[in-house]
């Protein structure tokens, strides 16, 4: 498929817990399409914030328009006047800011263990040299936070963002069967 094939200005997102294959499932669109990709991850601080503060959202029902995204929206406009754009967030359409400018979105459906197992090796292999003891005593913090923190944030995303996706792809696929499969919906989806 080229990039002929998707609309100029539709924004495709992609969604799915941490280490479900997001930015590799990004990436791979952005090439066969020769298009943007923008991470939502370089626009929101609510994730920095301590355990207890993440703890008490959660309590508050997980309100979603409280992560503040600044300029996200503004950007996703202007690159989608240059053509289609790919959407690297964790909240789809559920997000109250970026959700309505989505024109597809895809939902990657990976099971916990092995969402974490990916992500704890995405993490460790981008550690530089020197720093392995700092990185496994953070990797400590971070896998007593699963059960308290982590799932049930995962648990409010998946219920509030998969059933807003026009595509839901099996994440335990190979990378290769993922983008064939989200190329044909874009595909399909962009000629409708």
């Amino acid at each position: 498929m080229r990039a002929q094939s998707v609309k100029k200005g539709q924004i495709i997102s992609v969604s799915g817990r941490p280490g479900s294959g997001k930015s590799t499932l990004c990436a791979a669109i952005a090439n066969e399409l020769a298009c943007s990709v923008i991470q939502y991850d370089a626009y929101e601080g609510f994730t920095r914030h301590g355990p207890e503060f993440i703890q008490d959202w959660l309590s508050r029902g997980a309100p979603y328009a409280e992560i503040h995204t600044y300029d996200l929206r503004r950007d996703l406009d202007d690159l989608a006047h240059d053509g289609p754009v790919i959407f690297d967030t964790p909240l789809g359409r559920a997000h109250p800011d970026t959700g309505p400018v989505i024109d597809i979105s895809i939902w990657i459906e990976c099971p916990a263990d092995d969402a974490l197992k990916r992500k704890i090796e995405q993490l460790r292999q981008g550690v530089p040299a020197g720093e392995e003891a700092a990185f496994e005593l953070w990797l400590t913090g971070f896998l007593s936070a699963q059960d308290a923190i982590v799932e049930p944030a995962c648990a409010v995303q998946r219920e509030r963002v998969s059933p807003l996706a026009d595509l839901i792809v099996d994440g335990r696929k190979s990378s290769s069967e993922c983008l064939a499969i989200s190329l044909t919906e874009i595909r399909n989806l962009s000629v409708s």
